[in-house]
């Protein structure tokens, strides 16, 4: 009786610090809002600055470099699509860009990231802000998947979305220190939180976080002029996500404070060029409750093996499903 009487006592306590927490974050929300700054106030301070920006053909990458646009910079858009750059390109000069180019770039190719450097400068003599968002998005479970097991589409994905990372720091630094340049990193709640269904993903997110945050504290201490930004992602509703996700479930059925909308979020992404924030958490309940309770309940990250009751066969099917329409609609989820 006595172990049943401490045991509910337990239970009752982790239910009131659950209560406590949840409260905090939702306050937090209200109360901790990230910086957002007018067309005026952003053109003011960023026109003429020179921004490359990695991964710009579309999603998340296509709306910073718009907003960079209005802000009448000096725009470096690169892809592996060129048809994708041009439309880009094309709104960007409408919407008040000093200047946009375009280099097409696939980033799985670390040997020509030093040319696409000599290129950027070729074009431009600096850079001020350099914008590391491209991103291979592997989905599904990986011991399911014998395509996502093999070596080659291992060290492919990590090329996209970690080496390539860490060479494109590598050879712009310099150039940065030059202007007192910023560096935003486009990083994921899935570098803080394994996700099973994501398993090869997250691990690239979690070797982002491990390299960038150390470097962080390299450019402190050497008290480097560069700025190193981080941006934590929740579920980020681009057009592409949006239709794949919508090919499942209704996506209104997600609360709001679980996805972030991705206008939203480039607007979050180019007003640190003001801020010149270390950190940023966007959408900020999402991100900052999963991350909270990551480090209060170490297994919180095994909820994901019962999402929606799904079986593990269902989840593998559903994934199957949105890797042929991500194909389909040309989706970079890395599984061809």
């Amino acid at each position: 009786q006595h172990y049943y009487i401490t045991n509910n006592l337990r239970v009752m306590e982790k239910r009131k610090l659950l209560g406590v927490t949840i409260l905090i974050l939702v306050l937090a929300v209200y109360l901790v809002q990230n910086p957002n700054f007018s067309t005026l106030q952003l053109r003011e301070r960023l026109k003429d600055k020179v921004v490359v920006i990695c991964g710009a053909s579309s999603g998340i990458g296509e709306r910073i470099a718009y907003k960079y646009a209005a802000a009448g910079a000096k725009i470096v858009l690169s892809a592996r699509s060129l048809d994708r750059l041009a439309k880009v390109q094309t709104k960007c000069s409408t919407l008040g860009a000093s200047s946009v180019h375009i280099i097409p770039q696939d980033f799985s190719k670390l040997t020509g990231i030093e040319n696409f450097r000599n290129n950027v400068l070729e074009i431009h003599s600096s850079i001020d802000t350099l914008v590391l968002n491209h991103a291979a998005i592997p989905l599904g479970p990986w011991i399911a998947l014998p395509n996502q097991q093999d070596h080659q589409f291992t060290t492919r994905t990590f090329n996209i979305n970690v080496l390539s990372y860490i060479e494109l720091t590598r050879v712009f630094l310099p150039d940065l220190e030059i202007t007192s340049g910023q560096i935003q990193v486009t990083g994921s709640i899935s570098g803080w939180c394994p996700f099973y269904q994501a398993g090869l993903y997250t691990s690239t997110k979690h070797a982002v976080n491990g390299f960038f945050y150390s470097l962080q504290q390299e450019l402190l201490a050497k008290q480097s002029p560069i700025t190193l930004t981080v941006f934590t992602l929740g579920l980020i509703l681009t057009p592409e996500m949006d239709t794949l996700i919508s090919s499942e479930t209704d996506t209104a059925l997600i609360p709001d404070l679980f996805k972030g909308k991705v206008d939203e979020c480039a607007d979050v992404i180019v007003s640190s060029a003001l801020t010149r924030p270390r950190n940023v958490d966007y959408p900020i309940f999402s991100v900052k409750s999963n991350r909270f309770m990551a480090y209060v309940f170490p297994y919180f990250h095994e909820l994901a093996t019962f999402t929606y009751g799904l079986s593990y066969d269902d989840i593998v099917q559903t994934h199957e499903r949105i890797r042929k329409l991500g194909d389909k609609i040309g989706y970079q989820l890395g599984n061809k």
